[in-house]
């Protein structure tokens, strides 16, 4: 690898580290950044909505004369066409990577980067990708477009949210494919190495009947390794999935309950005369299920942040580096909020546990939660930064920006440390507005209040004020 070639790269990520974007996500080692992940997720108001996508990013020694070799992870190990231009076997069709024929001005060319690849991967996850396929961009049939949305939808939960944070939590979830060459061709796959063991009552062991006496079908064993690699439980993404899953919880429920209501269970997915051989997707609806596979997710993730307390007492008695981090961190944070006298911020730790701490945020005056007090609790993990903490609101939020069970969405500045996240969440309830980024709009009553009509932001602001003159109701 030439010295240009790393400047340049290092110069990209940089840039990309200074502007985070909540939907555009990096994992590489610096050892080797050649070889760069990719995480997007789906576009709101899409039929991706928040899924979860990866892709990898190979380098040519002469970047970027040209551009890197992209491949689609997130493609139910190589069965499944999520996009007329993202095949089932990895294949991205996009002009600026020479992967496709373009117009004049839309091919490779040294201005672009690891942004403007990503960004153009994400632009085809729109709100009718039936119109990417050449021929069809003025298709105007919604009894083609819709029906190819809907089982985009559908696939996008299954496979991007719920197959994969199964694999992340080492749960033995059975696979439900949707073909039967899929239930045919299969056998018993061992666990992923270093899974992270999930309560029995939450899993189905792979094999085993089905409540009709069928047995489930498992992951076929032959399929190209870099599938077979591209989600494990010691995914680089995998700790940033359980957090965006939790945030986004109430989305991805709400689109099964929307979806369920109109598309009847054991309806067969439509096919497009796009698609054939094994760059397709196939299968049928079954909402049913991935109602109960996010309930089943979402306890799993719980049930592991209340297992990270339990196991804070070992952490403690063995002096690990962390326990003492957190507990200097703490003591820096308290005197800080004391020095300064803010009156915003008090932190605590919860019995004297450096991993586990509570903080209250007192309500801006003249603001919308004026006089409230809410309490937030962080969890930390002994990897941490590594593994960033779990937060919640043990009061009642009313927020865009924090779901109905108290998860706020922010990013930090700084991930190792701890105040930087403490004033990021404390910009949620001191800050005026929200962000008006869709990504980042995990209470959708709220959202759709405030972004609304006059009356709608009216009935917002009372919902606010009435969160915060009962929250002093939790310290009584």
């Amino acid at each position: 690898m030439s010295n240009a070639v790393t400047l340049r790269l290092t110069k990209e990520l940089s840039e990309f580290t200074k502007n985070p974007d909540h939907q555009l996500f990096l994992h590489y080692d610096d050892s080797n950044i050649m070889n760069i992940k990719a995480m997007i997720t789906g576009p709101p108001d899409t039929p991706y909505c928040l899924g979860q996508f990866e892709f990898s990013l190979q380098f040519p020694k002469d970047y970027p004369t040209n551009p890197p070799k992209v491949l689609a992870l997130t493609t139910n190990h190589g069965r499944t066409r999520f996009n007329p231009n993202i095949y089932a076997g990895g294949k991205v069709c996009l002009s600026i990577l020479g992967t496709w024929r373009g117009n004049a001005g839309e091919q490779w060319s040294s201005a672009h980067g690891i942004t403007s690849i990503l960004l153009s991967i994400q632009s085809l996850m729109s709100d009718m990708p039936y119109r990417n396929e050449p021929g069809h961009d003025l298709e105007k049939d919604m009894t083609k477009l819709e029906p190819y949305n809907q089982k985009i939808r559908h696939e996008t939960i299954r496979i991007s949210v719920c197959d994969r944070l199964e694999k992340f939590l080492g749960m033995n979830q059975p696979y439900f494919f949707n073909t039967l060459s899929d239930a045919s061709s299969s056998s018993t796959p061992s666990s992923p190495p270093g899974a992270a063991s999930a309560s029995s009552a939450l899993a189905t062991p792979v094999g085993t009947p089905n409540s009709s006496g069928t047995p489930t079908p498992s992951t076929p064993a032959i399929f190209e390794p870099i599938y077979a690699s591209s989600v494990t439980a010691n995914d680089e993404f995998s700790d940033l999935s359980k957090r965006l899953f939790l945030a986004y919880y109430d989305i991805y429920q709400n689109t099964v309950e929307t979806e369920s209501a109109i598309v009847k269970d054991g309806t067969t997915f439509m096919k497009a005369s796009f698609e054939f051989g094994g760059n397709k997707m196939d299968g049928t609806f079954n909402y049913a299920s991935l109602r109960k596979r996010l309930e089943s997710i979402k306890l799993a993730i719980e049930k592991e942040t209340s297992d990270w307390i339990g196991q804070s007492s070992r952490w403690i008695s063995t002096s690990s580096r962390m326990s003492s981090n957190l507990k200097r961190q703490f003591e820096q944070i308290r005197e800080y909020y004391r020095e300064n006298n803010t009156g915003a911020v008090e932190v605590e730790l919860v019995d004297d546990n450096p991993f586990v701490w509570t903080f209250t945020l007192f309500g801006k005056p003249m603001s919308n939660y004026d006089g409230g007090m809410f309490k937030v609790q962080m969890v930390f993990h002994d990897t941490f930064p590594d593994i960033q903490p779990r937060v919640k609101f043990l009061t009642p939020m009313y927020h865009v920006h924090v779901t109905s069970d108290g998860v706020p969405f922010y990013s930090v500045e700084k991930p190792d440390d701890v105040r930087s996240h403490i004033h990021a969440i404390s910009r949620l309830v001191l800050e005026d507005e929200p962000s008006t980024n869709p990504s980042t709009h995990v209470n959708l009553e709220a959202a759709k209040l405030h972004f609304g009509t006059k009356e709608q932001r009216r009935e917002y602001n009372r919902n606010a004020r009435r969160c915060a003159s009962r929250s002093t109701e939790y310290f009584e």
